[in-house]
């Protein structure tokens, strides 16, 4: 059977499995939903609909497997951001400036992670929560408690905390419509990433500063 599909396909299964992430990838980004169907997918990608089912074993598996794709490497960096030996303000900077670049590229991850959760089957909501928001959310924890510790930041709650930043660094590209007409910008560019995460860094870290609140 393996044989047969792969022959039917053209291509060997590695490369089958690529073509269909990155044909679901791109078409979230380009339509910004992630309201596709198999049938898109398999024309973006050349590759038979019959093969999600057959490596993913559903179309929610396929987009898991994408979430893991895209966002592996961000959480592998993250723990090793919480290793560097530099100040608890620039590791916020540098993990708010990752996840903004992640929205950036990926601009669909955060509502694909909702639509995952929602899934009526309830396997992936755990998985994601394993491993995607509890890690970020660990590790936030550990900013901050570094910089309570060393008398930088003040008392914060971090439930509180994980939902701004996940909520501010997805929003600029979630609402791209409201870009739009309300400030008529046509498209988001690194321009504009560099200053939303400048401004976003710097109210941000001013804000949970305890030099700031004395003053």
């Amino acid at each position: 059977m393996k044989v047969q599909i792969e022959a039917e396909g053209g291509s060997s299964t590695a490369e089958s499995r690529e073509r269909l992430l990155e044909a679901a990838g791109q078409l979230m980004a380009e339509r910004g939903t992630t309201d596709i169907s198999l049938s898109e997918i398999a024309a973006r990608s050349g590759v038979n609909s019959a093969l999600v089912k057959y490596y993913f074993g559903n179309k929610a598996g396929m987009l898991m497997a994408l979430l893991r794709r895209r966002l592996g490497q961000g959480m592998a960096d993250l723990q090793q951001l919480l290793k560097m030996d530099i100040s608890p303000q620039d590791k916020l900077r540098i993990h708010i400036s990752g996840m903004v670049n992640t929205y950036y590229q990926y601009p669909y991850v955060n509502r694909l992670m909702h639509e995952l959760a929602n899934e009526p089957s309830g396997d992936y909501g755990k998985q994601i929560a394993e491993e995607i928001s509890l890690p970020v959310a660990k590790a936030q924890r550990a900013i901050l408690e570094e910089g309570r510790a060393k008398g930088i930041f003040r008392e914060v709650d971090p439930l509180v905390f994980y939902f701004m930043i996940v909520g501010a660094c997805d929003q600029l590209f979630h609402s791209r419509h409201q870009a739009r007409h309300v400030f008529g910008l046509e498209e988001i560019n690194d321009d504009l990433k560099r200053r939303y995460v400048s401004e976003l860094c710097n109210n941000l870290i001013r804000g949970i500063s305890v030099e700031a609140r004395a003053n």
